[in-house]
């Protein structure tokens, strides 16, 4: 009835850091162009919330990235 938790849920391949590097750059883009608006207080909050965490995961994802690409050499 449940599945493993070591199974995928959905049949094909995950997306690789690289691919998840650029989409957390599309988060800090779509972020800091959302800012450049006649916002609410929050709505501003709210932007530079998912900016700062597009900016963590280009960091995080882009580290793993360039471990993997170093290991495979």
């Amino acid at each position: 009835m449940n599945k493993p938790r070591n199974e995928p849920r959905t049949p094909g391949r995950s997306p690789g850091n690289a691919e998840r590097f650029l989409l957390s750059l599309a988060l800090v883009a779509v972020s800091l162009l959302w800012m450049t608006r006649e916002l609410a207080q929050w709505a501003v909050v709210l932007c530079a919330v998912g900016a700062v965490a597009g900016v963590a995961g280009m960091v995080f994802f882009g580290l793993r990235f360039l471990r993997e690409r170093a290991q495979s050499q």
